[in-house]
């Protein structure tokens, strides 16, 4: 059963109380934004009115807009969005530029969860939910193999080096005329979408006023980093022009962002164990027997940059037209964390385990005991830098009753991690004895009466034998990097033949070739390049007797605060330089003495090709038109990596495989008039194995337990199928009003439990076959695609202004959307079929908003929220979970004549947390770090200023 929850509720009621409130005292401004329209969709097999808009038409919205301020042109856009979205010819959601515009975040992952059943991610093994920010984005959370992604209709590179998920950090907002989620997409789109396609679009001059100059400036101030005293300052700034020579339209826009952001965490040292080992069965199996193992406390240092432009040219004929559209971005994270913690490390010589046997971690009860414990000090870097680049030169050409669209287009991305820093602090643990050494005493225990910001117990002797920094010496440094890019060429040609007004109105088909270069490698081990600060005889220096200077000695600043008050290490934030500096001199010589095979044994070079055709009718009876289709896909892969073997050596192999795709479609749609349109269609879609599934070197593991596992990749690897049927009624009413119903089914085959977050590798979530295979005497594991899985939901969307409000409430209205599902799936682990809640698609979505226009006012406050997910599935733990993530933006905004607008918004109004992951679907238990654990990043607030020639 699908309910909202009372905590649901007060939110909402929360809402609309600050709202009013806001009103009351009479609002001032949102983020400004131009007089945007959008291009014209690409062609379906029938000219459909969202796209069969006259010149006329387009003139005077243009001139419309022309002369009305901001305000009004912002109103237009959201009222063009939602005629575009009865027109089309299947399910769409579409938001437009200004709308994203206006809201207080830059980062599209983040904006376009306004839409209903978007969904974003992010991936925290990589620090990445600290910097505030969302990275990857999917349609009802289904994992984001699930999903297309498109630019001016260009498939976007896939720069992840494990899996198909695509960041959305390097995609800014400036310059896009709109955002289309197609949930149910015809026969002409790729037919790798099984939950639809992401398409984004950028600006033409012929959509924009003649002459049109616009300047954006944006400055940002971070209210975590602020008061803890580190730098909160950021700042944006943007141009854009649209000019038109006769038939040639050129639009350009460029952009720099730059901001800083502070992110702290609570998290478990180490994954949860059982407590009573009495008790038979798997951990996962007795939740009310596992036991805490420490606590770290983080601070991330973020340092955002994006900077990015756009150009494109538009030439219109009488029955020709010519284009070319160019989008570059570049996206650069600096990411410093500080770490402490207090963990449970090996005993050092002379300290003396009191467990049976002087080993182990249980007392001769059974009951969990651990012994040694220590107090660290841990710096970690995770910078990255992402670039985009896509063009694309096409045109269309009109001949009498038979169009022809046609484009060749280009894409590159790279994802670069250049340095991975890390650096390890410990001291001798202590165990409670009067010099600390001989049959120890003190045992950890740790009290997670706080869910969120569990405490480990000390005594005053602990203590002050614990929280020294000038007791934590440096144990060692190391350095490791990685480095992705993908190179996509592809080519396609439409034919749309008109045939009548009535019966058989249009056919239409196409053909797609698309080829793939992928490049992949990293220096992962973390060992290669380690350098442990020696002992007096040259010798590495052991944890417990670590020789470096200490977290006191090192430059850097204590950290003024943290949240809940609840670090019990000081924290210190350490000189990012210094910390470098040891990287150049004692790791990075290192690299000249390297094991070869070491840089080898992370590489894949990838070679991927598509081939697809389809063919489509549009029937039309009166107010009911029928579109069925039939598309083909031919897919091959080849992938050439390093692999070790002990008979026939060291070397690279080549492994290749092609299949082919049958996908046909039916949507049909019903149009009583031209503000009610009700829909249904069923499709055949797919979805691609990632890469880290299908090629790669065999992987070896050795568990806590002592289990040796290895992993095989499986390029016989079925592509997960997926029957679906959608549904919608779909109504426009008076002004920006509308509302919608889409309820929705999927029945998927060959389901894959791999989740599309950087680096988190399928492999890691899948178990396949019931008989390990033998090879050399160990066994092994490969992956089969076997599971079957269901999603199905509803979707509920409206949007209302009050009529005939008395003074200033004049120009209040209320929208949101709500999003309703299951998704779950049979897949074999661990010996046992388990049905299973799928990765990252929550039960919950919704989002709130209540907005105010009035005169030159504005004024928005919107909630979004997100339910909990299953982040990883594990075969002997508790499955890892994302707790419930909401936020809550301000945005106000005052227009001044037809050319300036000024405003300030708030964003995370609520300074709610922003990541919370729990082993097992329990609030209490906390994550481990590398799950994430709770996070908060604090409120942004935002000034900004528009200026339009």
């Amino acid at each position: 059963m699908m309910t909202i929850s009372t905590a649901h509720l007060r939110a909402l009621y929360l809402l609309s109380g600050t709202a009013m409130a806001l009103l009351a005292t009479g609002p001032a401004w949102a983020a400004p934004a131009g007089p945007e329209t959008v291009k014209p969709a690409d062609p379906v097999p029938a000219p459909s009115p969202d796209q069969d808009r006259s010149a006329n038409q387009d003139k005077d919205r243009i001139e419309r807009q022309d002369d009305d301020i901001v305000v009004n042109g912002r109103r237009h856009a959201v009222q063009d969005t939602q005629n575009a979205q009865i027109r089309s010819s299947s399910l769409v959601s579409i938001i437009s530029g200004e709308e994203l515009r206006a809201q207080p975040q830059q980062n599209l992952a983040d904006l376009l969860t306004r839409l209903p059943g978007v969904n974003s991610s992010v991936d925290q093994s990589r620090n990445a939910a600290a910097t505030g920010e969302a990275q990857y984005l999917s349609i009802r959370g289904l994992d984001t193999a699930y999903n297309a992604y498109m630019l001016d209709g260009v498939r976007l590179a896939q720069t992840d080096a494990r899996t198909r998920a695509i960041s959305m950090n390097l995609l800014s907002p400036f310059s896009i005329a709109e955002a289309r989620v197609n949930k149910a997409p015809t026969a002409n789109f790729d037919g790798d979408a099984i939950a639809g396609v992401i398409d984004l679009r950028t600006a033409s001059a012929f959509n924009l006023p003649a002459g049109h100059v616009q300047i954006r400036a944006q400055g940002q101030v971070a209210g975590r980093a602020a008061a803890r005293g580190q730098n909160p300052w950021g700042g944006t700034a943007q141009i854009e022009t649209a000019q038109r020579l006769g038939n040639l339209g050129i639009y350009a826009s460029v952009y720099y962002g730059l901001k800083h952001t502070l992110g702290e965490s609570t998290a478990m040292q180490h994954d949860w164990e059982k407590y009573d080992n009495k008790i038979p069965g798997m951990i996962r199996d007795n939740l009310d027997n596992i036991a805490p193992r420490g606590v770290q406390w983080n601070v991330f240092r973020n340092r955002i940059e994006r900077l990015g432009g756009t150009l494109n040219l538009d030439w219109k004929g009488e029955d020709l037209d010519l284009y070319s559209y160019t989008t570059y971005g570049r996206y650069k994270l600096k990411s410093w964390m500080d770490q402490t913690a207090l963990r449970q490390t090996d005993l050092a010589p002379g300290q003396i385990n009191p467990n049976p046997g002087n080993t182990g971690s249980y007392d001769a009860a059974g009951f969990r005991a651990d012994y040694g414990l220590t107090a660290t000090h841990y710096f970690r870097t995770e910078h990255s830098n992402q670039e985009l680049f896509s063009t694309k030169f096409g045109g269309q050409s009109r001949l009498g009753d038979l169009t022809l669209d046609y484009h060749a287009a280009y894409s590159r991305g790279e994802q670069d991690y250049p340095l991975r820093v890390q650096s390890g602090f410990a001291g001798k643990p202590y165990i409670g004895t009067a010099d600390n050494s001989g049959l120890a005493i003190t045992r950890m225990v740790t009290s997670i009466g706080d869910r969120t910001s569990p405490q480990v117990v000390l005594t005053d002797a602990a203590r002050a034998a614990l929280l020294n920094l000038s007791t934590l010496k440096q144990w060692y440094v190391t350095q490791q990097f990685e480095n992705t890019w993908e190179r996509r060429l592809e080519g396609q040609l439409d034919a749309t033949w008109k045939l009548a007004d009535q019966g058989l109105e249009a056919i239409a088909a196409g053909a797609k070739v698309e080829g793939t270069k992928r490049y992949a490698n990293s220096l992962g081990d973390d060992g290669a390049l380690q350098y442990f600060f020696p002992l007096a005889n040259g010798s590495n220096a052991p944890r417990y007797n670590a020789q470096g200077p200490s977290v006191a000695d090192i430059p850097g600043e204590m950290l003024g605060g943290f949240m809940h008050n609840s670090a019990q290490v000081p924290i210190k934030l350490l000189d990012t330089k210094f910390i470098e500096d040891q990287i150049r001199r004692l790791s990075t010589p290192k690299l000249a003495g390297l094991n070869p095979v070491k840089l080898k044994e992370n590489r894949l070079d990838g070679k991927e090709q598509r081939i697809g055709a389809y063919a489509m009718a549009t029937f039309r009876t009166g107010d009911l038109t029928v579109i069925p289709g039939v598309r083909f896909e031919h897919n091959r892969f080849e992938g050439t990596y390093w692999q070790s073997n002990e008979k026939t050596g060291n070397g690279f192999v080549t492994t290749a495989r092609s299949y082919n795709q049958w996908l046909p479609s039916v949507i049909a749609s019903y149009r009583p008039n031209d503000r009610v349109v009700y829909r249904a269609s069923v499709r055949r879609s797919y979805s691609r194995p990632a890469f880290d599934l299908l090629l790669g070197p065999t992987e070896v593991s050795l568990s806590d337990d002592g289990t040796l596992s290895v992993f095989i990749p499986n390029p016989n690897l079925d592509a997960q199928t997926a029957w679906n049927v959608d549904a919608s009624v779909e109504l426009k009413g008076e002004g920006t009003d509308f509302f919608s119903i889409s309820p929705y089914y999927k029945r998927i085959n060959h389901v894959l439990f791999s989740t599309g977050t950087t680096n988190a590798g399928g492999d890691l979530n899948v178990w396949g076959t019931s008989s390990p295979i033998k090879v050399n005497g160990v066994e092994t594991s490969t992956l089969d695609t076997s599971g079957k899985g269901d999603v199905y939901g509803i979707e509920l969307v409206g949007r209302y202004s009050f009529r005939d409000l008395p003074g200033l409430f004049d120009g209040l209205g209320v929208g949101g959307n709500i999003t309703l599902q299951r998704a779950q799936a049979k897949v074999f682990v661990n010996g046992q079929w388990r049905g299973q809640r799928m990765p990252q698609a929550p039960r919950l979505m919704y989002n709130v908003e209540l907005f105010y226009n009035h005169g030159g006012f504005q004024a928005a406050l919107n909630y979004n929220y997100t339910g909990d997910k299953l982040y990883d599935l594990r075969s002997s733990r508790p499955d890892t979970y994302i707790q419930p993530v909401s936020k809550m933006n301000l945005m106000l905004g005052y227009t001044l004549g037809k050319h300036v607008a000024i405003g300030a918004s708030i964003e995370n109004l609520l300074n709610a947390h922003t990541y919370w992951a729990t082993t097992s679907q329990r609030q209490a238990y906390l994550s481990n770090d590398r799950k994430g654990g709770y996070i908060e990043t604090g409120r942004v607030y935002s000034l900004n200023l528009s200026y339009s020639f």
